[in-house]
């Protein structure tokens, strides 16, 4: 079975092409390579693609929105550059910290939680207090229904179907099916 596994110099071969056709498509190449450059695309077919593809996400990249430096990116930067710039060789810097950085906070005392159940406490007796004293009163039932409801109990299986008073009233109405009143 062949070994399919690139040789090292095939690889280097490889990136130095990748890396030459990078430097073109930026124009970074002087004129004379530029053109040399330009011929080996229009010979090679694969290059060409890896060319046109390499364009094409360039292309791609160039569409989207680019992120704006946060307003402490200079000073940031500059005081990490700066120190590292002046220290001698073998002098650890010591990187930027964030002044906004989140702190561990201490944890709260007994008092802290004694104060916030007094409070706790306190709000629930003034919500019952307060719901009592603004509550209507509530509504006495009697036992003994008013004589005019007495009739309405008596024919509840007849009146349980009608859905509203106005209905019973033009029933009762004379008029309607011609009674006089006898």
């Amino acid at each position: 079975m062949a070994d399919t596994k690139p040789e090292p110099d095939d690889v280097d071969r490889e990136t130095a092409v990748t890396e030459e056709l990078v430097a073109y498509l930026d124009g970074e190449l002087d004129p004379g390579a530029s053109e040399a450059f330009a011929a080996k695309l229009r010979q090679d077919p694969k290059l060409r693609a890896e060319a046109e593809s390499l364009q094409r996400a360039w292309d791609v990249l160039d569409v989207l929105p680019r992120p704006l430096p946060t307003p402490s990116f200079a000073t940031r930067t500059l005081s990490q550059a700066i120190p590292a710039a002046a220290a001698p060789s073998g002098t650890q810097v010591v990187p930027y910290t964030d002044p906004r950085a989140p702190v561990a906070a201490s944890r709260p005392g007994s008092g802290f939680w004694f104060a916030s159940t007094a409070v706790i406490v306190a709000a629930a007796i003034g919500g019952y207090f307060g719901h009592r004293a603004m509550a209507p009163a509530p509504r006495t039932v009697s036992p003994d229904p008013p004589l005019e409801d007495v009739t309405l109990m008596k024919n509840l299986r007849l009146y349980r179907h009608v859905d509203d008073m106005e209905y019973l009233e033009k029933l009762d109405s004379p008029k309607l099916f011609g009674d006089d009143g006898e």
